[in-house]
């Protein structure tokens, strides 16, 4: 690389700031002095240092890095609200530093305010805020922003042309007066000629309509390969959802303006309207979920009027709309808003006299996944039996293998919470029958992710049943896989796999005892939930790093670490406590059930530990968390024909869940928590119980006279 640059432009590559830096990059490359200041010796701007789109910052080696800051007379740093999360920004202002170039240090703020967006190195430089370039422009948008970016940069213009401030705004000013005037002369001239050649324009217009149909076409074809094709294909390659998001950010404006020119109006906005969605989509798995729902709103607008009109395809497509509309905000948490999405979804399919099996088998089957979520497992289960039915008559091919592969994951995930480990482990092994066969043709990364949970909960089933070693085989791929998938470090869904492997390896680990393990695998996934809480907002996210810390909370009361298992039971239930009835029965349920052991274990309220456990069961009777915590606070509030009965049922799941009530035990009388009747539940026969196989409800509600 030569040397000498002009200006190193450092940034954050998020959406808003690379859109702001591109312009910036161009406005300053292309910028020439006015020709006063031209005449007094001063320097035009030659050359700037920007990593291109085409070129990720981790990808550019370092020493390459380091060499454009050496040679750089001025480093501008583009501020925003995301910046002070980059390890590259931070990097970059502290080798100027370091360099002795403070005071060549040029912040450029497009968001926040300097407290929440300048990097910490920054912050450091004692005179900065003389420098700073605040461009900050209403609801961020880029050509708000640009429209006060001319003006500021002559700052930093100013300093590489050595020239003074004033000369230079002094000048700029009366150049752009200059060229407004001309333009206006221009125009007066040009009205002049209109109406002098009129007549002949007319007769040429006709030519000129076709050929703009032509260039319409032309550009619509080439849009369409943006919006399907390209993105369709990139989506294999790890860290690509944000370069996905930028070009179809760019597609939507020039969709846009043919739909308004357009003879084919109505054709226009149906691919505006797809390319919408495929942003939607793109924005989701990026985290970005309110900006997701912006987009996939605007894709239903369109498609509810195009329907309106009896434009054709369009009810599919708004079908299809609602079912996108409804994946994003089961992301967020929000299930009773994804239920009436998905609902509405499957009513224009079945309006349909010939609807799309396959789609519809999808449809149903996102309507029970969202329906687990929520907690209604019978519902849950209607969905996807329906599904199942629908999609077996679809006809075997790639896409309805991989349905199929879905389908079947999230029933063994109903099966599991139920505790029937049978038969969700037969659920979970066609599942993974039908991944197999789908590697050789299709070998996607979204189907490799599924294939990866889908061990990982194999391996769960296979703890809660004792085979621990089998267990710890799975986990160990699973993990490997994923670690590999989670180095896309903008894919929020691959962070979420690697943290929930994490947090089920760990619940291993504790069956058997093992807290030291435990409690590592644990803290890597709180860790990976909580930066995933803090990059979604997602009251899901939320819930999911509250339950991490819970776990936590509870191996540290079994490893005798009382004072950090009280503060960890203490912030995970505050937390859930925010989410958790907004989210539904299930996480309501989980959050009631958590709070009865607290109350058990750290409290010594018998009574509140009763309470919330039977209020837990009364929400999700058929959860295996919520029998067992219901039957502590029946055994030390002396009801224990009953909660024999749900030690029974429980331990007959499997010998990995007998061993589990065995080691609670004994960690709760290390503690000082006994009772007489303990003994009598050590010596409960487990093999006199067992729970039929395809039984969703698997544990018996029982009657208590409180």
């Amino acid at each position: 690389m030569s040397n000498n640059y002009d200006i190193f432009l450092s940034y954050r590559h998020k959406p808003l700031d690379e859109e702001v830096t591109r312009r910036v990059f161009n406005a300053l490359e292309s910028y020439r002095l006015p020709k006063a200041l031209k005449e007094r010796g001063c320097q035009d701007i030659e050359r700037v240092f920007r990593d291109t789109e085409e070129l990720a910052v981790r990808e550019i080696l370092t020493e390459t890095i380091d060499e454009a800051l050496r040679s750089t007379n001025c480093l501008v740093v583009v501020c925003s609200t995301d910046t002070p999360d980059s390890p590259w920004v931070d990097r970059e202002v502290a080798m100027f530093i370091r360099m002795g170039r403070a005071e060549h240090i040029y912040p450029l703020l497009i968001s926040g305010d300097p407290e929440r967006s300048f990097p910490p190195s920054l912050k450091l430089v004692p005179d900065v805020m003389d420098r700073l370039m605040d461009v900050r422009g209403p609801d961020n948008d880029p050509k708000k922003i640009m429209a006060r970016v001319e003006t500021a940069l002559l700052t930093v213009i100013a300093a590489i042309a050595g020239c003074d401030d004033d000369d230079l705004v002094r000048e700029h000013t009366l150049r752009r007066n200059r060229r407004f005037a001309a333009g206006i002369a221009a125009a007066l001239c040009t009205m002049a000629v209109i109406v002098g050649v009129s007549a002949g324009l007319m007769k040429t217009a006709s030519a000129y309509r076709d050929t703009a149909r032509l260039r319409e076409q032309a550009s619509m074809r080439i849009l369409n390969e943006l919006t399907y094709s390209l993105p369709d294909h990139l989506t294999n390659v790890p860290g690509a959802y944000s370069r996905i998001e930028s070009i179809l950010r760019r597609n939507t404006e020039d969709l846009n303006a043919i739909a308004r020119l357009s003879e084919n109006r109505e054709a226009a906005e149906f691919e505006a309207a797809a390319n919408y969605e495929k942003l939607a989509s793109a924005e989701r798995v990026l985290g970005a979920y309110d900006e997701a729902l912006s987009s996939e709103n605007d894709a239903i607008a369109i498609f509810e009027e195009l329907a309106k009109a009896g434009y054709e395809g369009s009810p599919q497509a708004l079908a299809s709309a609602y079912n996108n509309r409804g994946g994003i905000l089961s992301a967020a948490g929000r299930y009773d808003e994804a239920g009436a999405d998905y609902s509405n979804a499957i009513r224009l399919m079945e309006e349909d006299g010939s609807p799309d099996l396959m789609m519809l088998g999808n449809l149903y089957f996102n309507a029970g996944a969202n329906a687990l979520n929520w907690g209604d497992h019978r519902l849950a289960a209607d969905y996807f039996e329906t599904s199942l039915s629908l999609l077996e008559k679809a006809g075997e091919t790639d896409e309805s293998l991989g349905s199929l592969a879905k389908v079947n994951y999230n029933y063994g995930v109903l099966l599991y919470r139920g505790g029937n480990y049978a038969a969700a482990e037969e659920k979970l092994l066609a599942a993974c029958g039908f991944f197999e066969s789908l590697k050789e043709s299709t070998d996607s990364l979204q189907n490799r992710s599924d294939y990866i949970r889908t061990g990982s909960l194999l391996a769960a089933c296979m703890s809660d049943q004792g085979r621990f070693e089998e267990a710890d085989g799975y986990y160990r791929q699973a993990a490997e896989a994923a670690e590999e998938l989670a180095r896309d470090e903008d894919n929020v869904e691959f962070q979420l796999l690697l943290a929930e492997i994490y947090n089920n390896w760990g619940l291993c680990y504790n069956t058997r005892g093992d807290y030291a393990a435990a409690d590592r695998y644990y803290s890597l996934s709180a860790d990976a939930y909580r930066q995933m809480m803090e990059r979604t907002g997602s009251g899901q996210n939320t819930a999911l790093y509250a339950l991490a810390l819970l776990n936590i909370g509870e191996n540290a009361f079994k490893a005798g670490e009382y004072a950090a298992s009280r503060e960890k039971f203490d912030a995970g239930l505050s937390l859930y406590s925010e989410v958790c009835e907004a989210l539904g029965t299930y996480d309501t349920a989980q959050y009631y059930a958590w709070s009865s052991y607290y109350q058990l274990i750290h409290e010594r309220d018998f009574d509140a530990a009763l309470f919330n456990a039977l209020t837990a069961w009364q929400l999700q009777p058929d959860s295996v968390l919520v029998g067992l915590n219901l039957a502590y606070a029946c055994l030390y509030c002396g009801y224990y024909d009953d909660a024999d009965k749900l030690f029974t049922e429980i331990a007959a799941l499997g010998r990995g869940q007998a061993e589990a009530i065995r080691l609670d035990l004994a960690a709760q009388e290390r503690a000082g928590l006994t009772s007489e009747h303990t003994a009598a539940v050590l010596e409960i026969d487990v093999g006199a119980h067992c729970c039929g196989a395809g039984d969703v409800d698997t544990l018996v509600p029982c009657t208590f006279a409180v």
